[in-house]
């Protein structure tokens, strides 16, 4: 099942609580559906323009789509599975950007979750790499990036991963870039944070990249990396934080 994609301004209120209305509705749907081990398959919001929405309205709405865990399935959306879109921004689409027309790839996407989570196929990709443990090297101006899976950097790119830099009582995100990378990990230079350093975002824009031209892939599944936040909860060098279940 497909969850329309209407992109309709939230009140603040509303934005703040879609955590718990995702995991309602998905619980609705299943009610609805008579579903109690299938899976259902919510796509990720595509990208918007600039200008349609505010910056950090859109990231936050692909966030709560997960319940606030960066994927699915989790604790509170088990049996459902999710494509990820914001690669697939159209920028010429005659029904508006955030809906792109390439739905084959909106398509592949599900299958293979669907395989996965609903016929349970063991050992199947069917999701993006996720950042598993994070390392602060303060030192060397780094913070290091372990992904739960292999990586492949298609570009590197000094924008689209962001931290939260606190100083005097006040944060700011400030865009890093990419350092180094390997085929699990990356690095990011933070030598622009001349403060505390509190969390760290990817792709956390109404229009992350153009066609599936994002930095992060898995390299024989080509999906791609999904929008994630996290804070770094300890802030004592070389510190290793586990960020993804």
């Amino acid at each position: 099942m497909l969850q329309g994609s209407c992109l309709t301004p939230l009140p603040i209120s509303l934005s703040a609580s879609s955590p718990c209305l995702s995991s309602r509705q998905n619980r609705s749907w299943r009610t609805l559906l008579r579903l109690t081990c299938g899976g259902l398959s919510p796509p990720q919001l595509s990208s918007v323009l600039a200008g349609a929405v505010s910056n950090d309205q859109l990231p936050q709405i692909r966030w709560h789509q997960t319940a606030d865990f960066g994927y699915v399935p989790n604790l509170r959306m088990p049996n459902t599975f999710m494509a990820v879109a914001m690669d697939l921004g159209d920028r010429n689409s005659p029904f508006g950007s955030v809906h792109p027309r390439d739905k084959q790839t909106v398509a592949y996407r599900l299958h293979l979750g669907a395989r996965a989570v609903a016929y349970g196929e063991k050992q199947l990709i069917f999701q993006g790499p996720l950042p598993e443990k994070i390392e602060l090297l303060a030192d060397k101006g780094l913070l290091n990036i372990r992904y739960s899976q292999q990586i492949q950097v298609q570009r590197q790119d000094d924008k689209i991963f962001e931290i939260s830099c606190c100083d005097d009582h006040q944060c700011k995100w400030l865009p890093v870039p990419m350092n180094t990378f390997s085929t699990q990990s990356l690095a990011l230079n933070i030598s622009s944070c001349q403060g505390t350093l509190v969390a760290f975002r990817y792709a956390w824009t109404t229009w992350p990249c153009e066609y599936k031209q994002c930095p992060l892939y898995h390299p024989s599944s080509t999906l791609p990396a999904p929008p994630f936040t996290a804070f770094i909860t300890n802030q004592m060098p070389g510190h290793h934080s586990k960020v993804a279940q």
